[in-house]
């Protein structure tokens, strides 16, 4: 009998309230693992996917399923081992692993007694033998899945917000009027329903439409190559990128090589390639980076990045690409997110949510006691499946089974792009495990986005895009509204809007899509100074997995508008990343191959954030209770404070031989950090209270999100006139009949025109409230919609608002501190502030004389340029001065001699015993500093002198 039982994960994924930690978690029955050695004595070239044998650089071992269940087939050895799994009877491809190193993962539903073919494939690397391993999870197999459906629902930004909040798959495509919305099942379409929210049908059947798509697609390529940079007609599958990826590096090695920067959390590596002039020298060119697929589901953004590297590397010679590769690197790494793109690409065709209940009572149909009441796990799992509805998951595989061979079907999973540190946990992602939005326990919890942190962080990244899809947009920094405006606001903005014209996309900041936390640009942003963007691939008003032609290839091309499309938007970006104005730079002079060293300690703050809770804010809470015996309880541990996580940068550069050195590096100063600001204390109690109450006095309203059989609401303005000192309004409107629903939308007047700057809008019978934080002064206008009130009989409310304390904090500089080292030795240390667009010249003797302070080059801006070009003007340029210059230079390179050595000895074991670290090392670099000085020759003695008595 399958044994899944009571785990943690599935309990707790219920689309209400619980009560975290009350469930006790047991493991799923996992057998021992089975292990193998294998051996290769020769290296292959072929593509793993392809083997189907043992032979010249292949070596085979097979496995037999006990039963049915889930398998997770391992390969580890040194240098470069590929895997692919076969089934034996069908000969066909289970899958492949074909990453750049030596550990591969390959994972399989299998039935009882299938016979299967491990062929783990040598492609580099001294050893020649490798271990192959295979765990089993004794696990029910998944049954059919309800027919997945794309509604189109009417309402408000915060509306349609609130339905993924309820556990609906809420996609990017969201606009002022209407959210396009994926759902399984009559429970999920019930659900949309009850918000009173109008929906019309778009796709009737998903996978009816995957299957048209693939059809088009086959037949399109039957028809010959694309015009893309690799011909494709057809969407890569996992082992399809990993195969180009590799092709990429082993036939344009003079331009491109591996980057691998970290591992998913079921152990796939997250693989790239840099492409660069020179690439495998070390200098200080400014990095451009482009990562793609957060989401798995969002399988063109994977596409792009696929063909932006084929076009670097197949177009090298055009004067324009060329230009880039000579001045920056480029990094891309196409599949942040692979485990999850391997279950979406899998085309897994059954409901999570019965196989969840399956293996926790045998298949039976009954309900589960729990300690927050009895649920029946199909329909709360319709509500809310874990990690996204079949081919359309979204997020990670993780998980509450701390187990990477769990099946990524039944585990919840973490989305990626609500988990980085920059106000985590605050609008636009969820606590909820079973939200698409679900921001994980904690800030980079999830091994993905710590492997993009941990790289943005050690290389000068100076412009990050973010490839996502399908809302046909171009997005800057902030994520949230809250935030304020970026300092560098108008040069986003203009690298936003020359990207947009490209494509054919609406350029804004990130937040007019809806509110984010935790997202990959603003981190970047925020903590390095880096520009940063997501491009929501396009086509407007599109959907996932359109056919290639329509969902990739016209949006590469530009077929819409002619400009270049997704080709040149990314050239665009390259270019800004490239733009010496639009970062820093610091040139100077030492030693060659000595290591450079810059770094910066900070704290990230996150948001208010609840750890783990469940919100269902659409549904009357009576409703939920007599429906789920469950609580609407949305935090059950409660909120916590916003808090400081450790942070940092630290990036290195190699001199190069000549001596002479050009770091093209992201500002010292943190943007936010720097710029002067507002600060707003808001009052806890309010000091105005404004009674406010139905009249009759009604009349026609035009506002989207009316449901069906209206034809418009009702509504009745209410005026408001906010003063100087307020700085937060509160307006809440509940009706006196419980059958009855009111929605509010709250306006600024502005001379007469009505710019939304909040809303609310919840079931029948519950109050409606606008909390608008950070009000100007003026004059408002709160609408109160009539909705649907088949009682009439009114509403009442109150409209608070809460005075602030305004103070305004100064902007600080921030200074990098830059070290010169050789083998792991600190020579010498400098802190050195330089402002973006700003060139900043050092002379670093490392260890020999003293240099002078850090200051601005000629090259540099403003003031502190002009003065820079005017010390220039007034420096010798003798031939003498410049050979005294060689002269040094060559000195610097002669090995001491054994005199110098022995006075270093003695210098150094003196000031060893120098009390307190900082003087001590100050000792030291002053031995350093004076080695080289010659050694005078001892003079004889007096005695000496005296001539010999005779």
């Amino acid at each position: 009998m399958h044994r899944l039982v009571k785990v943690l994960s599935l309990l707790l994924v219920l689309g209400a309230g619980f009560a975290t930690g009350a469930l006790a978690a047991q493991r799923p029955a996992t057998l021992p693992t089975v292990a193998r050695a294998l051996g290769a004595t020769d290296t292959t070239t072929a593509p793993c996917a392809t083997a189907t044998r043992a032979g010249t650089g292949v070596a085979s071992t097979s496995y037999r399923a006990p039963m049915s269940g889930y398998a997770t087939f391992r390969v580890a050895g040194k240098g470069d081992w590929d895997l692919a799994v076969r089934d034996v009877a069908r000969r066909g491809l289970v899958g492949a692993s074909q990453g750049f190193g030596g550990d591969e993962v390959v994972q399989s539903w299998v039935q009882a007694g299938q016979r299967l073919r491990l062929l783990a494939c040598r492609r580099d690397g001294a050893a020649g033998t490798a271990r192959a391993t295979v765990d089993f999870v004794d696990v029910a197999p998944p049954k059919a899945a309800p027919v997945p459906q794309l509604l189109r629902v009417y309402g408000t930004p915060q509306q349609t917000q609130r339905l993924e909040e309820a556990g609906l798959d809420v996609t990017h495509n969201v606009t002022k009027r209407y959210a396009d919305v994926l759902v399984a099942g009559a429970a999920q379409r019930d659900l949309v329903k009850r918000t009173g929210l109008r929906s019309a049908l778009r796709i009737a059947d998903f996978d009816a439409y995957l299957r048209r798509t693939a059809r088009a697609d086959g037949k399109a390529a039957m028809a010959g190559p694309s015009n893309l940079p690799s011909g494709r007609q057809t969407y890569r599958g996992y082992e399809d990128i990993q195969a180009e990826l590799k092709a990429i590096v082993e036939q344009h090695g003079d331009v491109a090589r591996p980057v691998v920067i970290g591992k998913s959390y079921q152990g796939r590596e997250l693989q790239g390639v840099e492409v660069a002039k020179d690439v495998r020298g070390d200098d200080g060119r400014p990095t451009f980076l482009l990562v793609a697929l957060h989401h798995a589901r969002e399988w063109p953004s994977a596409e792009a990045a696929m063909e932006f590297l084929w076009t670097l590397v197949k177009q090298q010679d055009d004067p324009r690409i060329a230009s880039l590769l000579a001045r920056e690197r480029i990094v891309v790494v196409p599949l942040i997110n692979p485990d999850g793109y391997v279950t979406s690409r899998s085309h897994a065709d059954y409901d999570p949510a019965l196989a969840i209940r399956d293996n926790l009572t045998g298949g039976e149909e009954q309900s589960i006691p729990s300690p927050i009441g009895n649920l029946n796990l199909s329909l709360v799992e319709s509500i809310a499946p874990p990690g996204g509805i079949l081919t359309y998951r979204r997020k990670n595989c993780a998980g509450a089974v701390p187990d990477p061979s769990m099946p990524c079907d039944l585990q919840w999973g973490v989305d990626p792009n609500r988990n980085y540190g920059q106000f985590w946990g605050g609008p636009g992602s969820s606590p909820d495990p079973t939200s698409q939005s679900y921001h994980g326990p904690g800030p980079w919890s999830e091994p993905e986005t710590q492997a993009v942190h941990q790289f943005s962080a050690t290389h000068n990244i100076t412009n990050i895009i973010t490839l996502h899809n399908v809302a046909a947009l171009v997005l800057r920094p902030p994520g949230a509204h809250d935030q304020g405006k970026a300092p560098d606001e108008a040069r986003l903005k203009e690298i936003g809007d020359a990207m947009a014209t490209a494509t054919g996309y609406t350029s804004q900041y990130g937040f007019e899509l809806y509110d984010t936390t935790g997202t990959t640009e603003d981190w970047n942003y925020a903590a390095t100074g880096s520009y940063g963007y997501t491009i929501e691939i396009g086509p407007p008003d599109g959907e996932f997995h359109m056919p290639y032609q329509v969902g990739f290839i016209d949006e590469w091309e530009g077929k819409r508008t002619g400009k270049g499309g997704l080709r040149e938007a990314l050239l665009l970006g390259a270019e800004a990343a490239a733009t010496q104005a639009d970062h820093s730079v610091i040139e100077g002079t030492a030693p060659a191959g000595a290591t450079l060293r810059i770094r910066k300690s900070f704290m990230t703050r996150t948001s208010e954030y609840c750890t783990m809770g469940a919100g269902v804010p659409l549904l009357n809470p009576a409703f939920f209770e007599e429906n789920l015996g469950v609580s609407t309880e949305v935090c059950p541990e409660g909120r916590q404070p916003a808090r400081d996580v450790p942070d940092g940068l630290d990036m290195t550069t190699k001199v190069p031989a000549s001596g002479r050195f050009t770091w093209h590096v992201t500002p010292s100063t943190r943007p936010f950090v720097g710029q002067s600001h507002e600060e707003t204390t808001i009052a806890t109690e309010p000091t105005s209270t404004q009674q406010i109450a139905s009249t009759g006095d009604t009349s026609s309203s035009q506002l989207a999100g009316t449901p069906a059989e209206q034809d418009a609401p009702d509504h009745q303005d209410v005026p408001i006139t906010v003063p100087d000192d307020v700085r937060r309004v509160v307006a809440t409107v509940a009706p006196t009949a419980p059958t009855d629903d009111y929605d509010l939308v709250l306006y600024r007047d502005e001379g007469g025109k009505l710019t939304e700057v909040g809303s609310s809008g919840n079931p029948a019978g519950v109050p409606e409230t606008v909390d608008l934080t950070g009000a100007q002064p003026g004059r408002y206008v709160l609408r109160v919609n009539d909705y649907l009130a088949p009682t009439d009989t009114g509403w009442s409310g109150t409209v608070e608002q809460y005075a602030a304390k305004v103070s305004r904090v100064e902007g600080v500089k921030e200074a990098w501190t830059l070290t010169c080292e050789r083998d792991g030795q600190v020579l010498e240390q400098r802190d050195v502030v330089v402002d973006r667009g700003q060139v900043v010249s050092l002379d670093l003797g490392c260890g020999g004389a003293p240099q002078g302070a850090a200051a601005p080059s000629a090259a540099a801006g403003g003031e502190a340029g002009a003065q820079a070009r005017e010390a220039i003007a007034a420096r010798p340029t003798s031939g003498a001065s410049k050979g005294k210059a060689k002269a040094k230079a060559k000195a610097r390179k002669k090995p001491l001699t054994k005199a110098q050595k022995r006075r270093l000895a003695r210098c150094l074991a003196k000031a060893k015993k120098v009390k307190g670290a900082k003087k001590r090392a100050a000792a030291k670099r002053r031995c350093a500093a004076n080695a080289r000085k010659p050694v005078a020759k001892r003079r004889p003695s007096a005695k000496a002198k005296r001539p010999a008595p005779r």
